[in-house]
């Protein structure tokens, strides 16, 4: 039988909801049945990905490492929109160092989660 596939949207910047962390537990939670499974950022989301955030002088937990453990759930399809990236005047170096990351078309993404068989975003 065929696993499904599910890509999984991140599109809000961190720490102003708890929609990361809980896109990230998701992403987590669904890799443990083996389903394949895509990452996305795009928009504000790509500042979940940035190096060296401080959230702790909000009192706020950081994530953001979390997501160096993607591929060690055997999720290595993760996409970034460069489109997001020039918007926010990000560069490639701003994030972090995760080996998977892809530099993707706003398009390719696209293309990406109409032919994924379920979209989480929150």
């Amino acid at each position: 039988m065929m696993s499904k596939s599910i890509c999984i949207v991140f599109n809000k910047a961190p720490y102003g909801s708890q929609a990361g962390r809980e896109l990230l537990d998701i992403a987590l939670m669904a890799a443990a049945f083996e389903m394949p499974i895509t990452a996305i950022f795009i928009g504000q989301g790509v500042y979940q990905l940035l190096n060296n955030q401080q959230p702790d002088i909000l009192n706020i937990k950081n994530h953001s490492a979390t997501f160096k453990a993607l591929p060690l759930y055997d999720i290595e399809q993760i996409l970034v929109d460069q489109n997001a990236l020039h918007q926010f005047n990000l560069k490639q170096d701003d994030l972090l160092e995760i080996d998977e990351l892809q530099f993707s078309s706003t398009d390719d993404i696209k293309t990406r989660i109409a032919n994924s068989d379920f979209v989480l975003t929150l």
